[in-house]
């Protein structure tokens, strides 16, 4: 009787090892199968002549909670785009407002809040808001390149990386 008491505890202290060995626990406590809530902006085209059309698309993945609202900082150059719109995004269809205004030369404002739309779910990935902008081009000779970049993360976008997501945009004349 002793014998299978020495056996069994040996079998379950050997399950138990077992078992924690298997964990996929980085040494941080971050799940590595969980993505880090990512934010990138991609530009199309990403070169374009005077009165084109050039769309910027806000993308996210990885949100660790469900999104309802969020808000950001857009910069742009003012000399290379005229802002026209924001449109919703993939991810932001139903809802019931997303907006974006100037708030100065280069500058805006863009946000959206569900209303009585659908929740962005954990884990999504698409886009929140489509940007539209003209090409002007300034004064700009061939080949300038300018910027533009989203940033300062508001409400549930707070907490998401790079704390600057930009795109390079080149002029053709």
């Amino acid at each position: 009787m002793i014998i299978w008491k020495a056996a069994l505890r040996t079998l379950l202290v050997l399950g138990l090892l077992s078992v924690f060995s298997s964990c996929k626990k980085s040494p941080t406590g971050a799940d590595p199968d969980t993505p880090e809530p990512t934010i990138a902006i991609v530009l199309n085209p990403s070169t374009g002549a005077k009165d084109e059309a050039v769309s910027v698309s806000v993308l996210i993945k990885g949100n660790p909670k469900e999104m309802r609202v969020f808000g950001l900082d857009v910069t742009f150059d003012s000399r290379m785009f005229k802002f026209q719109e924001v449109r919703r995004g993939t991810l932001t269809g139903s809802w019931a407002e997303v907006a974006g205004n100037e708030t100065g030369p280069g500058s805006m404002r863009v946000g959206g809040f569900v209303g009585g739309g659908s929740a962005i779910p954990v884990r999504s990935e698409g886009t929140l808001a489509e940007l539209l902008f003209k090409v002007t081009g300034g004064d700009y000779a061939n080949g300038q390149q300018s910027q533009t970049c989203v940033q300062q993360y508001t409400d549930d976008l707070s907490g998401f990386k790079p704390v600057s997501a930009c795109a390079s945009f080149t002029l053709k004349k």
